[in-house]
């Protein structure tokens, strides 16, 4: 009798522990890992384990129990099913409302890419076609410089009442379909302020600012065919500049054509804001950003240049002794660099010799 009282007694304490965890488990699921809280994006890779989820959710403070919620997401069966995808999700859900979301409630996204070297125009012409936001209203933002310069360090140099021309990162980005343009351009920004991060402490170019360096990679971004040559070109550019050589290279004139292009702006005839034509007289069109006409830097970046053109202005090639350089007539996208005039005269007739 005493032995069947011990084994009742050992089953009721074995129901109450099990009660007890379970009211305590269903406690944790049933609640949410925070009273309040704003919503956070949350992104799902594809084939990403639900271990990983949970620590991910965890790290964003979306969920109090990692372990838990991997558990749980194998006793529903739902191990290996939650979607890739971008989510949206808030600290005031619960594991079980997080799990739902997490198989069905994917923000609709689309995707562009921006190549390196565009202008403010061709960007907002991709940005169109992803159907979010009309290359009006983006270009509305993106020429209000003014408005991100308290929120962005980088901007402090931008002169009053500029444009973000040149800053607004060339990367693939995915933006929800309910995204405004100023989200676009602001996600495009904080891109530049990531990638600038790369070279922001080894600029070898003395007393320069932010904008200066931007200005120098956008120009040599639209010179430069190779990666390789781009700390060459930028050295020559710089070189240009400095006052020993001013009297040699036209008062301290840049002589980039791209600046031209840009100074003339869309080409109705070639369909391009880059035309490939250019006559003696759009050389000596009167803007401050024709450097075959004004010394110095033009007042700003003409394109949006990748990080191997930034690193290339602020680190160029400090043993380049060149003031000029020339196509190749290789083909390959390389040209001929020249200290003298007299050499680049001599590069520029083979070059003219070969077309």
């Amino acid at each position: 009798m005493r032995h069947v009282r011990a084994l009742m007694l050992g089953i009721a304490l074995i129901a109450l522990v099990v009660s007890c965890v379970g009211y305590v488990f269903l406690g944790v699921i049933s609640a949410p890992a925070a009273a309040e809280g704003d919503p956070v994006e949350f992104i799902v890779a594809p084939g990403e384990a639900t271990a990983d989820i949970a620590t991910r959710l965890r790290s964003k403070d979306l969920v109090g129990q990692p372990a838990l919620f991997t558990l749980l997401t194998r006793l529903r069966g739902l191990d290996g099913k939650l979607q890739a995808g971008r989510y949206i999700l808030s600290p005031t859900m619960t594991m079980s409302e997080i799990m739902i979301a997490l198989q069905s409630s994917r923000v609709e996204e689309a995707q562009f890419t921006v190549p390196e070297g565009l202008r403010l125009e061709e960007i907002a012409a991709i940005v169109e076609k992803t159907g979010v936001v009309s290359a009006d209203a983006f270009l509305r933002v993106a020429r209000d410089g003014e408005h991100f310069r308290d929120q962005y360090f980088l901007l402090s140099s931008l002169p009053r009442g500029a444009s973000l021309e040149g800053y607004l990162f060339p990367d693939t980005y995915r933006v929800a379909k309910d995204m405004t343009a100023e989200e676009i351009v602001t996600a495009m920004l904080d891109r530049f302020v990531e990638q600038y991060g790369e070279i922001e402490r080894d600029v070898r170019v003395p007393n320069v600012t932010v904008h200066q360096i931007v200005t120098m990679a956008a120009i040599v971004q639209r010179e430069a065919a190779l990666v390789s040559e781009m700390p060459t070109i930028s050295a020559v550019f710089w070189n240009r500049l400095k006052p020993e050589n001013v009297s040699i290279v036209s008062g301290g004139q840049l002589g980039a054509d791209p600046t031209v292009q840009y100074a003339l702006g869309y080409s109705a005839a070639e369909g391009t804001w880059w035309r490939k034509t250019i006559t003696a007289a759009d050389l000596q069109i009167d803007s401050p950003y024709n450097t075959r006409l004004y010394a110095g830097l033009p007042p700003g970046p003409i394109s949006a240049p990748g990080l191997d053109a930034l690193r290339a202005a602020a680190q160029p090639d400090q043993t380049s002794p060149y003031l000029f350089f020339v196509v190749s007539c290789a083909r390959d996208g390389s040209h001929k660099f020249a200290s003298t005039l007299e050499e680049f005269q001599i590069y520029e007739a083979e070059y003219l010799a070969c077309q």
